[in-house]
């Protein structure tokens, strides 16, 4: 029930009078509504309306997590105020997803990398994707190779086949690697050096990164090449602030394939478009507590990622089950065909997203 206690008698944004009944100004929609009011009224006001919120919000948690195409399902049938609003979650979810993403990810990780203060054992453990240098010698090949660091290992007198390496002994492997490492290590000090060195020339850093195995930065001017040296630290900060921005670029092309895969379903595409963000906002929460997860508890980091991958990915399998309504099997071809398309373009929105951030930081 309306305050007619706080009615004006004239709008305070275009001046139209107005009646003791009116809510809002037909002319420009301002609520008509005396804002001078006492400290207890704005508190009271703020209750109210913090109070709402929490209500629609504590209602939308139990559909969201336990009932996968509910929130979609029941916006598309019109009921618009019985949960948070798409767009609202989305935005609420990305935000602390990216937010926690962020404290996850030093600023200066290129410079831990490279100098070995964050150790390719630390990484494996919180990644479980980087090379440890103990391994057996079959994968220490590998990773050699794809280093750039195998001609070193010749020059030492290490023979080496297409299976397999001949070593006289590990040891001396071992300390072979650890020497081309520690190398890497110091090559990266002395261009960070040099990189900041205004007396020396962009055709002198050149020649200086040309001779180490960093020399990788192709497509790039010797000053573009010179600055990410210097400023590494602002090409991941920049990469990560651009991430939310593409994610977002990214929603209605997701929503195209939900559209192309259920076109006989004659739905509209904003309802595949309202989908999207349910699923992205579901992806982005339980995301956000794993890396939450790892950065600080930093038990289980495998197991965890396993799980959250599983999870988001169960739960878009019967949400789209739920909200197209059909079988068991198609829907799980469609969710095939949605993910190799999806995950593609993604790979490549990053990859370009990163190489825009690196031309543009």
């Amino acid at each position: 029930m309306k305050n007619n206690n706080r009615k004006l008698d004239q709008c305070l944004n275009c001046g139209l009078e107005l009646s003791p009944d009116t809510n809002f100004c037909p002319n420009c929609g301002q609520e008509n509504k005396d804002q001078k009011v006492s400290i207890f009224t704005f508190v009271q006001d703020f209750i109210s309306n913090y109070l709402n919120f929490e209500t629609v919000f504590f209602q939308t948690l139990p559909a969201f997590f336990l009932h996968p195409g509910r929130l979609t399902i029941t916006f598309n049938e019109g009921k618009r105020r019985k949960y948070i609003h798409p767009i609202r979650l989305y935005l609420i979810s990305s935000l602390f997803y990216f937010f926690i993403a962020a404290l996850a990810i030093p600023n200066d990780v290129v410079d831990q990398f490279m100098t070995g203060t964050l150790s390719p054992e630390k990484i494996d453990q919180s990644t479980g994707g980087m090379v440890k240098f103990n391994m057996d010698a079959g994968k220490a090949l590998d990773s050699l190779n794809r280093t750039g660091e195998l001609d070193e290992l010749k020059k030492l007198g290490i023979s080496m086949d297409s299976a397999t390496i001949k070593l006289d002994n590990i040891e001396k492997f071992n300390q072979a690697v650890e020497d081309t490492i520690s190398q890497g290590k110091s090559d990266w000090r002395e261009l960070r050096r040099l990189s900041v060195d205004p007396e020396i020339s962009d055709s002198a850093f050149d020649s200086a990164i040309s001779k180490t195995s960093f020399d990788i930065l192709v497509g790039l001017d010797s000053e573009q090449r010179r600055r990410f040296v210097a400023n590494s630290s602002l090409f991941i900060s920049s990469a990560v602030q651009n991430l939310p921005l593409m994610m977002f670029i990214l929603l209605p092309f997701f929503a195209f394939l939900l559209w192309i895969i259920n076109y006989r379903s004659k739905k509209f595409y904003v309802e595949h478009l309202i989908h999207g963000l349910h699923l992205h906002s579901f992806a982005y929460i339980v995301y956000g507590l794993a890396i939450l997860w790892i950065v600080k508890v930093e038990i289980g980091i495998a197991l965890i990622f396993i799980a959250s991958f599983i999870w988001v990915t169960t739960y878009t399998y019967l949400s789209m089950k739920n909200v197209s309504k059909q079988g068991w099997f198609k829907t799980l071809l469609k969710l095939w065909i949605l993910g190799f398309f999806y995950f593609t373009v993604l790979m490549s929105a990053v990859t370009l997203e990163l190489y825009i951030s690196l031309i543009t930081f």
